[in-house]
């Protein structure tokens, strides 16, 4: 088989690694993008572990626990000003502080 047109072979070559390169950009930067994504959804996470926490410290009071009791149990701290209460939770970069009644 005998090529006849030497000159478009190169322009074609050209626009396929192109494609092929775009192609892999694209892929790596959803692989990229989605691990960001998923590492975000900590924060998700800590709140669903604050509420819980929450109702715990419910049930306890329910049972018949003292306010002492549950306080040094679930490591509750009171405010500067001391008028308030409330549970510290940390994971990763997040913080959440969550105030009692």
């Amino acid at each position: 088989m005998k090529i006849k047109n030497k000159r478009g072979d190169i322009p074609i070559t050209i626009l396929v690694i192109g494609i092929l390169a775009i192609c892999t950009l694209t892929i790596f930067s959803f692989y990229t993008s989605s691990s960001k994504v998923k590492s975000g959804f900590d924060s998700v996470g800590i709140v669903n572990r604050a509420v819980i926490e929450m109702q715990k410290i419910s049930l306890y009071s329910e049972l018949g626990f003292s306010e002492t009791e549950i306080e040094s149990i679930f490591d509750i701290k009171p405010e500067a000003d001391g008028k308030r209460r409330y549970i510290s939770f940390v994971r990763g970069g997040i913080s959440v502080n969550h105030f009692l009644r």
